[in-house]
């Protein structure tokens, strides 16, 4: 056999081979395009009855209601018919519905959803529309139609009310199917809804919309402009064979209607894909061989994917490795840290310790002379309590034990402030009375004010209190209270003022004294570690007392006025009521 021959049997096989799949594509489109239709035509049609059943109940509700009872008993009566319209209004709403409305058993219009609206259904006469004349007569009625005062074609779904009175009427409630059409719009299908005279009158394709499937007769041409189902629309021409879409068509019957839906399918495998397919066949043998030659050279690729794995995966494992000891010396690292912060924190606490010591040795070098006194007064008075017992006068030596009794609580008093001042600080927290803070360092210091001719003005109240650590709230207010003795120790003006308020729902509390202040190029600095303007000064105090009060939440700030008054004002926040009473400045 020639190459010529072979080759010529060869496409002769390919020809019929092609011949033979178009053929069993296109048969296979055919069946493909039937049960697709059949298939969306179960789902709009199962769609389309889920919408009607979602609101046939609505009527025989909204018929239950006292307020529709209470319209149909006093149809003329303006607040029954007022209370009717929300209701509706309101329920129309909650529901989705277009409109519910009431009819009396004549057919007029006592109340609707739209009220409020132009096309208010309220005062129309309905009686000869179907669903009035069903209701009437069967309890129920369910009708589809184009509104006669709106323009909006709607399903209406109606009811019959009666009441144990002998009144009766009718609620009737409208359905949109637009959200519906529109959903079907969007498809690639066309759908077709027709009423039982084979109206159709809801179509995703405008043009078919109020058209006949077939001839009407003169009788029900007639009937239907009667009841004006579709308002005054031609109903014309009818659709014929050459206005259906192209594909393929199934159709049934909507249960618990007359209504007849057909969907329409555009082809499945029609036009290119039975070609296509023969191409394919046609192409199968070279398809095989560049299948054949790409499997080989996948293989390659493969070999050549793998060794780059394994070379990857080594630098991977080498990396890791270099990771875990970065890693391992990184724990060591904050094992350091941890350590040096504990010994950071330690160190801290021991310098503020040394400072709170060295501030108290400031404050009270004045208390030698104030312990000597009660303590000479105790040496006198024992004495004479000796010569009074000898002598039998029991009633001067028991005046003079409660004099000496008097100055063994004042001294007991002094130190237990002093051995509370002095003791070192916890992290405990408290409530705290900010104005008994003042007041125990005032007394503390006024020794040391004396001495130095300094006079003290306190306005300290009680009831502003807070939540915080006493022993360090005494130490901010023991530095503040230094400071400013210092500052007007050789001043003119020699005095400091100690004040305890509340403003703005917080605790404040300001030193205030007429010294020579701190220059204005070095207030920046004012609350940095070892910062003083002092030659003997250590500078913490102020870096001290400010830390504390922002542990508690607070600030501390410095003021200089132009009188030439300088203040440190601590505001902390409240806890409590937070409220003080009316008091007058003290002077020591």
């Amino acid at each position: 056999m020639s190459v010529r021959t072979l080759a010529f049997l060869l496409v002769i096989a390919q020809a019929l081979l092609a011949g033979a799949i178009y053929r069993s594509v296109d048969a296979m489109g055919e069946r493909a395009t039937q049960r697709l239709a059949e298939d969306r035509l179960s789902l709009l049609s199962d769609t389309l009855q889920s919408t009607i059943d979602r609101f046939v109940a609505v009527p025989d509700i909204v018929g239950e209601s006292r307020s529709i009872a209470g319209l149909l008993l006093a149809p003329t009566d303006p607040e029954a018919r007022s209370r009717a319209n929300a209701a509706l209004e309101r329920a129309t709403r909650e529901v989705g519905l277009a409109a519910l409305y009431v009819l009396d058993d004549k057919g007029k219009a006592l109340a609707a959803s739209n009220w409020r609206e132009p096309t208010s259904f309220v005062g129309h006469d309905y009686a000869f529309r179907p669903y009035f004349t069903q209701a009437m007569q069967n309890g129920r009625g369910r009708y589809y139609g184009v509104g006669v005062t709106t323009g909006q074609a709607g399903y209406f779904l109606s009811s019959r009310v009666r009441l144990d009175e002998g009144v009766s009427g009718v609620v009737v409630a409208k359905v949109d199917f637009t959200p519906l059409l529109e959903s079907w719009t969007s498809g690639r299908e066309h759908v077709l809804v027709s009423d039982a005279d084979g109206i159709v009158f809801l179509s995703t394709d405008p043009a078919l919309q109020y058209r006949p499937l077939g001839r009407l007769d003169a009788a029900r041409s007639a009937e239907i402009r009667r009841e004006l189902r579709y308002s005054n629309l031609s109903l014309e021409p009818v659709i014929g064979t050459d206005d259906w879409p192209a594909g393929q068509r199934a159709t049934r019957i909507i249960d618990g209607t007359a209504w007849r839906m057909s969907v329409v399918t555009p082809w499945v495998g029609k036009g290119w894909a039975p070609a296509g397919a023969a191409a394919l066949a046609v192409m199968a043998s070279l398809v095989l061989i560049l299948v054949l030659v790409t499997l080989r050279q996948r293989r390659a690729r493969l070999a050549a994917e793998r060794a780059a794995y394994l070379e990857l995966e080594g630098r991977v494992q080498a990396r890791t490795k270099d990771l875990a000891g970065a890693l391992e010396r990184l724990e060591t690292e904050i094992t350091e840290r941890q350590r040096i912060d504990g010994e950071l924190h330690r160190a801290r606490d021991e310098l503020v310790q040394a400072a709170k010591l060295a501030a108290m040795g400031k404050a009270f070098s004045g208390l030698a002379h104030e312990i000597n006194q009660p303590l000479a007064a105790l040496r006198t008075y024992l004495s004479s309590l000796r010569l009074l017992i000898t002598r039998g006068a029991e009633t001067d030596a028991l005046a003079n034990i409660t004099v000496m009794e008097g100055a063994v609580q004042r001294l007991a008093g002094l130190t237990g402030d002093l051995r509370r001042l002095a003791r070192r600080s916890d992290e405990t927290s408290e409530t705290i009375d900010l104005g008994d803070i003042a007041r125990r360092v005032a007394e503390l210091m006024k020794y040391r004010f004396a001495d130095y001719g300094v006079a003290l003005e306190l306005d300290a109240p009680q009831g502003i209190t807070l939540s915080g650590n006493a022993n360090r709230l005494e130490q901010v207010v023991l530095n503040l209270v230094l400071n400013a003795l210092d500052a007007v120790a050789n001043a003119e003006d020699a005095r400091v003022a100690v004040r305890v308020f509340k403003e703005d729902d917080r605790a404040r509390l300001s030193v205030t004294d007429h010294g020579p202040g701190v220059p204005e190029t070095e207030r920046g600095r004012l609350f940095e570690p070892f910062f003083t303007t002092k030659e003997d000064g250590v500078g913490l105090g102020l870096a001290i007392s400010y830390a504390i009060v922002r542990e508690h939440g607070g600030t501390l700030e410095y003021e200089r006025s132009g009188a030439g008054e300088t203040r440190f004002l601590v505001s902390l926040p409240l806890s409590g009521d937070g409220k003080s009473p009316d008091t007058t400045p003290e002077q020591h």
